[in-house]
């Protein structure tokens, strides 16, 4: 009985030690620590997609991609990385994307365009970082890398000639910290228009930045300072400033049924008869911005952006803007609702001044806010060259279930100089709804995910284009990462 008695005893003081409250002076039991993260990481994922679209208008009066278009996606990506010390890591990601067209026949279409299987693979991240210098108030990041700055509108698309396979820049990033609250972003980016490091790439090689340009494609060069404040709780702030030089543009001509080339209608415009192109001038722009972030109260919050661009285009100057304003209300509710409005405005070019109005969107030529709409940019002379527009929009947002996302907006789209081939300013009515969800975590791999969405956007023409068909996007995808 006194053993037993002795083990009852022995066995609670343990239990109340292990517990973390045992009697005064009692050793503490050192909580679990986390496991130290090994030095070489690998992960993957593969993303699947179907997208459709039809009847979205053009500038030049038709349809973009022809009109119908209906094809799978499938891109695969593979990274690993390496701590070769304390304050240096290296990571690689190699990517192959192909695509399975069900229509339109793009059989008699070369590789480099429909991304057939095999396609090729490309290194979209390569870098080394050194991380923590000089008292942990310097970082730099030096090699190929994606780079997201603000919502987007300046900079996140390098590579915007495949679409969504990459992102990347060839760049070099320093990151300094030694202000408090304060991070500041001073970077260099080289871009040229073919990847140099692609394996088996079609031939020709594809032209990654999407421009008009030259034979042997436009090289892209550009640097900038992005700094970013938190000092006010209620009012974070980010303010940039970045110059880019964009090399001669050659835009293909076709004749009307008369035979006659479209002639310039701007300084910097010159028509090369011979060849059929209408050259553009090189350019070097500068644009100053600033984004204000409020948190107006516990539930509301906004975002205020503001920039200007100037330069010249060939012996033209530059002067545009652009504004990006919005209110975000989270209401009451069980499937925590959210309501949003703003207003988002892209300069354009007014004829007949000399000066380049248009807003030139840097390295943001992706669907900015629509899928469906930045393939109505498809064939002006810079694809996916987001201008001329002023949309209205507002938005709702629920969640009905724990891994399931629910958007929908409504977006009305402005031309504020009627250049189009209706000749009038309104664009159209743009309808958008999102479903985002997770449909697996943790479940296979450590720290894997299954994710997927369905989208669907619809646009009502207006006068700005000649056509009055309803055009429609589509898109279901899923993820799996690890």
């Amino acid at each position: 009985m006194k053993q037993g008695m002795q083990r009852i005893v022995i066995t609670a003081a343990a239990a109340l030690v292990t517990a973390g409250i045992g009697p005064a002076g009692a050793d503490p039991v050192a909580a679990p620590q986390p496991e130290a993260a090994p030095i070489v990481r690998f992960g993957a994922d593969e993303r699947v997609r179907q997208e459709y679209f039809d009847h979205i208008p053009v500038k030049s009066d038709g349809d973009a991609r022809g009109g119908e278009n209906d094809y799978f996606r499938f891109r695969t990506r593979v990274w690993s990385e390496l701590d070769a010390g304390p304050n240096i890591t290296f990571r690689v990601r190699a990517v192959n994307e192909d695509r399975d067209w069900l229509y339109p026949d793009v059989s008699q279409k070369p590789q480099r365009s429909t991304y057939e299987w095999p396609d090729e693979v490309v290194i979209d991240t390569a870098y080394a970082d050194l991380h923590g210098l000089l008292n942990n108030a310097l970082d730099l990041r030096i090699g190929r890398q994606d780079l997201i700055y603000g919502t987007g509108k300046v900079i996140l698309e390098g590579t915007p000639g495949d679409g969504s396979r990459t992102l990347y820049f060839n760049a070099v990033k320093a990151t300094i910290k030694a202000v408090p609250k304060t991070t500041i972003d001073v970077f260099g980016i080289y871009d040229p228009a073919q990847d140099p490091l692609a394996i088996n790439p079609p031939d020709p090689a594809r032209d990654l930045s999407a421009m008009p340009a030259t034979e042997n494609g436009m090289l892209e060069r550009g640097a900038g300072i992005y700094a970013k404040n938190q000092s006010f709780a209620s009012m974070p702030f980010e303010a940039y400033a970045i110059y880019k030089s964009e090399g001669t543009q050659a835009i293909a001509l076709k004749p009307d049924v008369k035979g006659n080339l479209p002639q310039p209608k701007v300084p910097w415009q010159t028509l090369d008869a011979s060849r059929k192109e209408m050259d553009v001038a090189a350019a070097d722009i500068g644009t100053v911005g600033t984004r204000l972030m409020p948190k107006l109260t516990d539930s509301l919050s906004g975002n205020l952006e503001l920039a200007y661009q100037f330069g010249t285009r060939g012996d033209a100057d530059i002067s545009a803007y652009m504004v990006d304003a919005f209110v975000v209300q989270q209401l009451p509710g069980s499937m925590k609702p959210a309501v949003d409005a703003g207003v988002y405005y892209l300069s354009g070019d007014r004829k007949g001044n000399g000066t380049d109005e248009a807003w030139d969107p840097l390295w943001a030529r992706y669907p900015q806010f629509s899928e469906l709409y930045v393939y109505s940019y498809d064939s002006d002379p810079l694809a996916g060259g987001w201008e001329n527009l002023c949309t209205p929009h507002a938005g709702l947002t629920i969640n009905p279930l724990t891994n399931l996302k629910t958007t929908f907006s409504v977006n009305y789209l402005y031309a504020p100089e009627a250049d189009g081939p209706g000749g009038g300013h309104e664009r159209g009515w743009l309808g958008v709804f999102k479903n985002e969800f997770t449909l697996a975590q943790n479940k296979w791999l450590p720290k894997d995910k299954l994710t997927g969405h369905l989208w669907l956007e619809v646009l009502e023409p207006g006068d700005y284009y000649k056509v009055d068909d309803l055009a429609l996007f589509a898109r279901w995808e899923f993820v799996y990462a690890f």
